[in-house]
């Protein structure tokens, strides 16, 4: 599954995502392997967004919905893992902070933790006709690929200058979740690109 598909994005981060997807091969994910992950760079301007798509089995080792309490415990133990970027990568040059994070563990859990209290408001000023609607569109945005589960997470990076982004490097040790390889394709101003890091090489260069 690609990764923007399961992602909701924030209307103020669509137009640099669109840019990505639009780039040639960028806009279909790769096949599911254990142990291996993709990541979708787009930077623009001052901004800079990243998609990490990691298979669910490697980050809260299952894939099948949660069903008991020791496995929500698992997922919260992500999820505050997974925001905070930099226990995972880095990025050297352009001089980029962290402006927000959103987390979609839907394939496992049925609802984006992002969303489900926005997803409560909602429904108290729905009538039940509205509400049917809102299920019914609920259902077509978070599709869950049958065949696996990953966990997808969007970055959004404000940088003094992207274009001076030089690096991103995985560590201090090594590639996260015990992942072996990380695809990473990425889109800028001046071109695109890909490369896929390693045990051995955890970093690429821009």
């Amino acid at each position: 599954m690609n990764a923007a598909s399961r992602v909701r994005l924030k209307p103020h981060y669509a137009l640099g995502l669109g840019a990505l997807l639009l780039c040639g091969g960028v806009t279909q994910a790769g096949p599911h392997v254990h142990g291996a992950a993709e990541l979708m760079l787009a930077a623009e301007g001052n901004k800079i967004e990243i998609i990490l798509n990691v298979p669910a089995m490697s980050v809260v080792g299952f894939e099948s919905q949660v069903v008991s309490a020791e496995q929500q415990q698992a997922v919260s133990d992500a999820d505050a893992l997974l925001r905070n970027p930099e226990q995972l990568f880095s990025l050297r040059g352009g001089q980029c902070v962290l402006e927000d994070t959103q987390v979609d563990f839907s394939a496992i859990t049925d609802v984006s933790l992002d969303t489900e209290e926005e997803h409560h408001a909602e429904e108290e000023h729905h009538t039940e006709e509205e509400h049917a609607a809102h299920e019914h569109s609920a259902d077509a945005e978070v599709v869950v690929d049958e065949d696996h589960s990953d966990i997808a997470v969007q970055y959004h990076f404000n940088c003094d200058n992207s274009a001076a982004l030089e690096q991103l490097r995985f560590g201090p040790d090594g590639l996260p979740f015990g992942l072996e390889q990380i695809s990473i394709m990425w889109v800028s101003e001046s071109g695109q690109g890909g490369a896929e890091v390693s045990l051995k090489r955890p970093y690429v260069d821009f």
